[in-house]
């Protein structure tokens, strides 16, 4: 996809429609900073936002990731060009060798009837009801759902950030109500990697001080991995949004943690940067071993996990796992999901 090309497209028909970026980005409930970068063709629209800004705008999802409106003659031909360029370019045709079902793998985390409850005077919300979930030793979950459907609550519970009103967390084995305020910090070095959208690295430390002397060595091992062992003597300010994210990586990973929590890792990031941290990602899960559990709403970057659940007031309402397919075909599964969720219940993430 050439994205200052759809960029320059979708300026064209917000003028026609004789909106100003404020205007759109009101309608989509974003900012207009966020239309202003698509424009400039510094980003893309989230896949969340493909239907609603195509339905403002007066085109279709095609028109859209074309960049140009299509003669009706050319409709099929044009259709089935961008859907090849959007699995081809971004996604890859590559296969991901998803880990075979093993019973004997060991759960890293294991949620049992978690109830997350917030009173008010008035009112009672459950922002997570109910929910059980078992994430094995080398799995790759991503979590979907809608603003407001408890994505970010959950993580904060098995983060340790929050409480649940009821139910248990266990990571390896311990449950984690059971460890004091005075451990938590301990537990939290040794279980537990982050990876944040906003990458939370010291500004007065080198890229390689930021790590600990005993673990210098196998930082200079994920660095090579990682495509960053340049950069390892600059500062953070000195590199690129990717660049710093596949730090955070590094030193997510860097004390072999039980589970990486990931929070909208790429949400701050343009389309390339964003392939390039999900591709280390990839290498983290296949090559390391590692566990991770990804939030994210972007249907592409879903698409590299090897199970989806979809969260929607506070309930997994459903998952998919990728079992031996390749991205192309899981990326494809996940639309499929997302459309009949959004077609029964109104689901827009």
């Amino acid at each position: 996809m050439n994205r200052i090309k759809i960029g320059k497209f979708i300026s064209e028909r917000r003028k026609m429609i004789a909106w100003t970026q404020n205007q759109l980005a009101e309608k989509l409930g974003i900012t207009s900073k966020a239309v202003s970068k698509w424009e400039c063709g510094k980003s893309m629209p989230d896949v969340s936002l493909f239907l609603p800004l195509c339905e403002l705008l007066g085109i279709t999802l095609n028109e859209l990731l074309l960049g140009e409106k299509i003669p009706e003659e050319q409709l099929a031909e044009k259709s089935e060009q961008v859907l090849i360029d959007l699995i081809t370019n971004w996604i890859g045709p590559e296969k991901i060798a998803a880990p075979e079902n093993n019973p004997a793998t060991p759960c890293v985390l294991n949620l049992k009837n978690i109830q997350k409850t917030y009173q008010t005077e008035s009112i009672t919300t459950d922002a997570i009801n109910n929910l059980n979930l078992e994430v094995f030793q080398g799995s790759f979950v991503g979590i979907m759902g809608a603003s407001g459907s408890g994505k970010t609550t959950l993580l904060n519970m098995i983060a340790t950030i929050d409480k649940p009103t009821s139910g248990s967390i266990e990571i390896n084995g311990q449950d984690i109500a059971t460890i004091s305020e005075k451990d938590l910090a301990k537990f939290r070095r040794e279980h537990l990697g982050f990876v944040f959208q906003e990458y939370n690295l010291l500004e007065t430390l080198t890229i390689k001080e930021i790590a600990k002397e005993k673990i210098a060595g196998i930082i200079d091992n994920l660095a090579s991995k990682l495509e960053i062992t340049a950069i390892l003597d600059k500062y953070p300010y000195e590199v690129s949004g990717g660049q710093r994210q596949r730090c955070a990586c590094a030193r997510a990973m860097a004390t072999n943690p039980s589970i990486i929590l990931a929070d909208e890792p790429t949400g701050a990031l343009d389309s390339r940067a964003t392939k390039q941290l999900l591709e280390a990602f990839s290498l983290l899960w296949q090559e390391f071993g590692a566990t991770i559990l990804m939030v994210t709403h972007d249907a592409l970057s879903a698409s590299y996990c090897d199970e989806i659940l979809f969260l929607e007031d506070g309930e997994i309402k459903a998952n998919l796992k990728r079992q031996q397919q390749g991205k192309q075909a899981f990326f494809t599964n996940i639309l499929d999901t997302l459309a009949q969720m959004e077609a029964q219940n109104n689901y827009v993430l």
